[in-house]
């Protein structure tokens, strides 16, 4: 049994220091998170994402108090964000923010992490559209807090969209009970767009068809 556990930690030590090896085999210095971070950042631009995230995470976790420990967490969602990984993005860069409120890059992270949502927002508004909802909820928090900040404009633009996104979902689910004869299930999706999302595109068609219903 002895034997059998010295022969595990060996693994985990060897795999531990091939991780830790340069592109061109060069040892890197597993006490110096700089350098640790420098040869994963290597691995990302390199498209090498999975020993990237590998290296990322021995960082945040050896250096979890360090200023690399915290830029190893925002580089995961980067990452994420790199392979379409959308929900995991979202979630790394929300850890980010929420260990490192006053970060420099916490701006950064909050935005990156709504537009991870709005790009796993699904294509026709038949799926479940709660990456939509995140999306708003993500952007307007970011704009909140960050007013003036570098992707107020795109993150405005973002949460438009979605906005919109929702909107049409309840018009067209208005549209199906008027013609399933259903004006009460209707009159409730109209009103709700109405409510929720009246500035949205969708918002005049709804407030006709309300007033179309009405007059019926």
């Amino acid at each position: 049994m002895r034997a059998l556990k010295t022969f595990f930690a060996l693994f985990l030590l060897l795999g531990t220091c091939e991780i830790f090896l340069g592109c061109a085999g060069k040892a890197i210095n597993e006490n110096d998170p700089k350098e640790m971070y420098e040869d994963a950042d290597e691995d990302v631009k390199n498209d090498r994402f999975l020993l990237a995230l590998d290296k990322l995470r021995v960082i945040k976790s050896k250096f979890s108090y360090s200023s690399y420990g915290a830029l190893a967490q925002l580089r995961i969602g980067d990452v994420y964000f790199l392979q379409e990984s959308y929900p995991e993005a979202a979630s790394a860069y929300e850890t980010f923010v929420e260990l490192y409120p006053k970060h420099d890059r916490a701006p950064y992270a909050l935005f990156r992490a709504g537009e991870a949502f709005y790009n796993d927002i699904p294509t026709t508004i038949a799926r479940d559209l709660r990456s939509a909802e995140s999306a708003i909820s993500t952007f307007s928090l970011y704009l909140r807090r960050h007013p003036d900040g570098e992707f107020r404009t795109a993150a405005s633009e973002m949460k438009k969209k979605a906005y919109n996104k929702l909107a049409e979902k309840e018009l067209e689910i208005a549209q199906f009970y008027i013609k399933r004869k259903k004006p009460d299930s209707a009159r409730m999706r109209l009103e709700k767009i109405l409510t929720l999302y009246g500035e949205s595109d969708p918002a005049p068609r709804a407030k006709a068809l309300m007033e179309k219903l009405k007059a019926e």
